[in-house]
């Protein structure tokens, strides 16, 4: 069970709204800013989540507590995201906007702190110039801590494709950042 898949037993055991709302809190970042990669604007990407959260809310006495609470949301915001583009006669086409800006960890890591502001922003922007397919990967591997596996699955994707997106993306981002980084910790 990762970090973020706090113990949520008592929503699913006996209906506790402020679990469930808890649970929300935790997770409505991440799953906006993966929605938004779907359906390709924040507002659309919003009601992807709220349309999740409101069908476990009512399902709730009929779901099995999922194992991995985080892969099973982003699981269910893919379905719903995909859902929303056929219904509205639209295709996911992963050029998204990407235009929610959600800085997932409101605490800063160990490797925050020892990396400047300035090659922290250097690392963001190497992100974003990233293929958005490639991108978005790359977020789910490093950001949210899915395996190339759960990723594959997840996207529909073979774990060799994933490997070969990273290997891509982390080529591209330490190119984008040329020796800064690498004469930093010398």
């Amino acid at each position: 069970m990762s970090s973020k898949d706090q113990n949520y037993s008592s929503f699913w055991a006996v209906g506790d709204l402020a679990a469930f709302k808890q649970m929300m809190r935790v997770f409505n970042p991440s799953l906006k800013y993966f929605a938004c990669s779907i359906v390709g604007n924040e507002a659309e990407a919003e009601e992807v989540v709220a349309d999740v959260f409101i069908k476990i809310w009512q399902q709730r006495t009929h779901i099995t507590p999922p194992d991995n609470l985080q892969y099973y949301l982003f699981k269910a915001i893919k379905n719903t995201a995909l859902n929303y583009l056929k219904s509205n006669g639209r295709r996911a086409t992963h050029y998204a906007a990407w235009e929610v800006a959600i800085h997932h960890h409101s605490a800063q890591s160990p490797e925050d702190i020892l990396i400047s502001k300035e090659q922290l922003d250097q690392i963001r922007s190497a992100i974003e110039t990233l293929p958005p397919r490639c991108r978005q990967i790359f977020i789910l591997v490093k950001e949210e801590g899915f395996t190339y596996e759960q990723v594959a699955v997840l996207l529909d994707l073979s774990k060799a494709t994933v490997n070969v997106q990273m290997t891509i993306a982390l080529r591209k981002i330490w190119s984008a950042l040329g020796t800064t980084l690498q004469y930093s910790y010398s």
